[in-house]
């Protein structure tokens, strides 16, 4: 990229929809510099979001999810890829990698949730609850009297 040339962006057709007013008010970028893969051409940085990755996997890729990658490996101007999720061991990524292009990920972004999240699982299945739900859902009393669940916590080692 020459210095005062247009920011060339790759992303999906649904990320461009979606984030083309917040990258033209951040960057100034025209809405034709950002480009998908079926505008073809090349481009010089590129955002893989969910929607690009979908159901496919790092050893099961789906067509679509293909397609891009393809768009990836024939960007020529292409110097950074960001990845919506916390993992960069996807072979495209490991290729333009060796070829010198920038991957970042998402590593972090979701830590406050998990931090949120995880003693609410660990107290879920300390309380049985997966039990009662299905206890619920099938409209059957389930005491749990005498199945080791602790009564309270209130006073407990910790």
């Amino acid at each position: 990229m020459s210095p005062g040339a247009p920011l060339r962006i790759l992303l999906s057709a649904k990320a461009r929809q979606r984030l083309a007013h917040d990258i033209a008010a951040v960057l100034g970028a025209a809405p034709h510099l950002l480009a998908t893969v079926d505008d073809g051409g090349d481009c010089d940085v590129a955002f893989i979001s969910r929607d690009v990755t979908g159901l496919s996997t790092k050893h099961e890729v789906l067509p679509e999810t293909a397609s891009f990658y393809t768009a990836l490996r024939a960007a020529q101007a292409l110097r950074w890829v960001h990845v919506h999720s916390a993992g960069a061991d996807r072979s495209v990524l490991v290729e333009l990698r060796r070829r010198g292009v920038q991957v970042t990920t998402s590593s972090g972004a979701n830590a406050t949730i998990v931090a949120h999240s995880a003693p609410a699982g660990v107290l879920a299945l300390a309380r049985h609850l997966p039990q009662l739900l299905a206890a619920q859902r099938e409209r059957r009393w389930a005491p749990l009297i005498g199945s080791g669940l602790p009564r309270d916590w209130r006073g407990r080692p910790p």
